[in-house]
């Protein structure tokens, strides 16, 4: 024991000063050391698109307009140059901040202006050099935690024998707490929120609202400014609601965008012949079974990375992300049509994939308050329907529903259940995640969540004017290159490295008990909290950058010169940057550990012997630190 706690700490010390060394050792510049740099500009990269200089020198930038009007902003430093095409401008200051910064296009120059990057890399680099070494620390620190710790885990040793649709008298004492009366606090049982949930009107009044601000955003898509940042469908859905969708709604409300979303609404009123009220027979629908070769998320991985590959366009141009919004809507109608509840919803939306793998991670929960009394009942109205309300539109049975990753939150299953065994409301973070049986497709969304965030990074929020190029013009040769790049990263690389984290996690556990296949599909679960605040730290980049934006354009929605609230005039600019590096870290770093706990739990349920599940833990381990490296070298290297 000693041995190991030496050990680790050895290594520790040693990665730290690897990291840190070089960095501590660099030389900074004196105050008469002036650093002469010319950079071109042109839609839409700079050139050179990364400035490296020492801290403390005197920078003097010369902006020169390739094509059109540029600007050159450097976050954290409040510096800005302007040039327009033969008309060169300087702009000088003192490097006194190390770490990288980004330089950022000033100017509206095209549909692409918003991911105009470079990056200004002031050495030495202490921010990105203590964060990958704070990373080094928390994981070999948390291994060592858990060689320590005697107490069990959440998730007792099961050798992956647990059944969770089993009786819930043959399960084990521990286990029967954690899957069965899951949640802590009941909001069905506060009075003004519990009636809320109960009504009819409950999916409705969420989903009016934010009908309305989708028609008005197709509007502004169709008819307002065709620059993307000044537009307020661009705007409005790409910043406002992706931000809160990402840092806010999934991590704390799981699937509850999807209890308001408005796409399927116009579809289930079809469906019921009713907007609110209960009829029964009535129905302007095929009624179809969904096929039983298609239940399953194979179609929302694929839609996810076709809206990934097109994301360039699609989040700059109005015109696209109309044609995207109209796509999803019609799909949403049509297969309601065609198919019983909500199809779309389930098997196709490929956002609903996503939010479905990540809503696992979040507290709030329907569960049944007890299983036997749902075994017991013959009735099933939950599935099958009553004249209080329908059958689950999304085709769960909530008395062996253990998971948040299917249920849309629609409430319907509190309105028919005539044994009130229904709970709605919070359980402990990421309880969802411990799961016995892992399923590839949901392990190939985890992979694909991974890879289309390190694209969108680098495309988006790099210095690398050639990948934002490919990735800009579909109609070009070059596009079919950035197709290769990300479907063979979300679909060979990413996947293919963990395949080898797996074989090397068993190898390590000494022990042939459990398969390579399985330990693949079981640790993906775990790989989902570091990707989502992954998400969440891309998201805060964007946000944090171009939030401003929406404060002028609410006032003239459709670039018609207008000025409903004032505020069309307001020149804002970035917010926080100074910040980011640090609230980025602290993000990653917490998804990081919790990563590491998940598949500690994990590997609890799958392996019989304590030291076999530790000794699988390692590998992957490394591979979790490597990914949260690389996405810290991607935002602050």
């Amino acid at each position: 024991m000693n041995l190991v706690r030496f050990t680790i700490l050895i290594l520790a010390l040693i990665f730290v000063g690897l990291i840190v060394g070089p960095f501590a050792t660099t030389d900074a510049a004196g105050p008469d050391d002036t650093a002469d740099i010319v950079v071109e500009a042109r839609q839409f990269s700079y050139q050179p698109s990364i400035i490296r200089v020492k801290k403390g020198q005197r920078v003097r930038i010369t902006l020169r307009a390739m094509d059109l009007t540029h600007g050159l902003h450097v976050d954290d430093y409040g510096q800005e140059v302007v040039s327009t095409p033969g008309q060169p401008q300087q702009l000088e200051f003192v490097a006194d901040k190390s770490g990288r910064f980004p330089l950022r296009c000033s100017q509206t120059c095209g549909p692409l202006h918003p991911f105009m990057v470079g990056s200004l890399i002031v050495e030495p680099n202490l921010p990105f050099g203590t964060s990958v070494a704070l990373a080094a620390l928390l994981s070999l620190g948390y291994l060592g935690f858990l060689w320590t710790r005697r107490e069990p885990p959440l998730a007792p040793l099961s050798g992956g024998s647990v059944d969770l649709a089993a009786p819930k008298a043959s399960l084990p004492s521990t286990l029967r707490k954690e899957i069965t009366g899951g949640v802590r606090i009941d909001f069905l049982k506060l009075p003004v929120l519990g009636a809320f949930l109960r009504w009819r009107g409950f999916q409705f009044a969420l989903m009016l609202p934010l009908l309305f601000f989708m028609m008005l955003a197709l509007v502004a898509g169709l008819r307002g400014s065709p620059v993307g940042n000044s537009n307020l469908g661009i705007v409005f859905v790409w910043i406002l609601w992706w931000a809160l969708l990402i840092i806010l709604l999934i991590p704390f409300g799981g699937r509850v965008w999807c209890a308001m979303c408005p796409l399927p609404g116009p579809g289930e009123w079809l469906q019921r012949l009713s907007f609110v009220r209960r009829r029964e027979g009535a129905s302007f629908s095929l009624g179809k079974a969904w096929p039983a070769k298609l239940r399953n998320i194979w179609l929302q991985n694929g839609a996810f990375l076709l809206i990934a590959l097109f994301s360039a366009i699609v989040l700059t141009t109005p015109w696209a992300t109309v044609a995207v919004l109209v796509t999803f809507a019609a799909l949403s109608l049509g297969l309601a049509l065609i198919f019983q509840g909500r199809a779309f919803c389930r098997y196709v939306c490929p956002l609903g994939g996503f939010i479905g793998l990540c809503s696992m991670v979040a507290p709030l929960a329907v569960r049944v308050k007890d299983r036997e009394v749902c075994r017991a009942h013959k009735g099933k109205e939950c599935i099958k329907g009553s004249a209080a309300g329908y059958g689950c539109p999304w085709f769960e049975y909530p008395g062996t529903m253990h998971r948040n990753a299917y249920c849309g939150l629609c409430m319907e299953c509190v309105k028919t259940c005539p044994k009130g065994n229904i709970a709605a409301g919070l359980q402990p973070f990421g309880r969802d995640l411990v799961v016995d049986r892992g399923h590839a497709d949901e392990a190939y969304r985890t992979f694909i969540a991974l890879g289309s965030a390190a694209l969108y990074s680098a495309v988006m929020l790099g210095p690398w004017g050639w990948l934002r190029s490919l990735a800009g013009n579909p109609l070009a040769s070059g596009f079919a290159l950035y197709a290769i790049i990300l479907l063979g990263t979300c679909l060979i690389l990413v996947p293919g490295l963990f395949l080898v984290t797996a074989w090397l996690a068993r190898l390590a556990s000494g022990t042939s008990t459990v398969s390579v296949a399985r330990l693949w599909r079981n640790f993906s679960y775990g790989l989902v909290p570091l990707g989502l605040t992954v998400w969440i730290a891309f998201s805060l980049s964007v946000v944090l950058a171009s939030g401003y934006r929406l404060i002028p354009t609410l006032s003239d929605p459709l670039g018609h010169g207008w000025n409903l609230f004032g505020t069309a005039g307001f020149e804002g600019g970035p917010v926080l940057m100074n910040l980011l590096p640090y609230i980025q870290t602290t993000v990653l770093l917490i998804g990081l550990v919790w990563s590491i706990k998940t598949c500690w739990q994990l590997a609890c349920r799958m392996f019989i012997r304590r030291d076999e599940a530790w000794r699988a833990l390692g590998p992957v381990t490394l591979f979790l630190f490597g990914a949260t490296a690389t996405f810290l070298w991607l935002y602050l290297g």
